[in-house]
């Protein structure tokens, strides 16, 4: 199963419909959005990915949490205050926006992915059977070049895709 992994996407329009479209390209099953999506109108761009179901976390930037959570619901997503923590394909998954709680996630060993944004830089990393993936912003504002991460949940091999 692949999924599509998104973080800090911050209203940013023209890289919102990238993502989309490598999203559409990949058939991913789901998109993990690791939180500052913003704006309502953000989320309901996420609805015309056709094969992907959303779910995402809140960010320390998002707005209007609750149109935000209608807007990700109306298009049959989920959105999590703090972080999200389940399964997909048999892998444990572990998601939060800021990086202040993950570490006790990862010296678990509990979940296979633990996934977080909020840097805006990029961190891909195992640790001892958990892959950590902070794809970095998908926006271009702070880094000069948004990305989004395509993750195969069957054998946990990643792609970094620039937007």
């Amino acid at each position: 199963m692949l999924i599509g992994i998104i973080s800090d996407s911050h209203d940013h329009r023209e890289a919102l419909q990238k993502a989309v479209a490598v999203f559409n390209e990949h058939q991913v099953s789901y998109i993990l959005h690791g939180g500052d999506i913003v704006s309502p109108f953000s989320a309901k761009i996420f609805q015309e990915v056709k094969s992907a179901k959303l779910i995402a976390v809140f960010g320390n930037n998002d707005g209007e949490k609750l149109f935000l959570k209608g807007a990700v619901e109306k298009g049959g997503g989920e959105i999590h205050e703090y972080c999200y923590k389940g399964t997909l394909a048999n892998r444990r998954i572990f998601m939060t926006h800021t990086p202040h709680y993950i570490e006790e996630a990862i010296l678990s060993q509990t979940y296979d992915l633990v996934i977080y944004g909020h840097t805006h830089k990029q961190d891909i990393r195992r640790e001892g059977k958990t892959l950590i993936i902070n794809p970095g912003e998908s926006t271009d504002w702070l880094t000069g070049q948004g990305h989004v991460v395509i993750l195969n949940l069957d054998t946990m091999e990643y792609q970094i895709i620039p937007l």
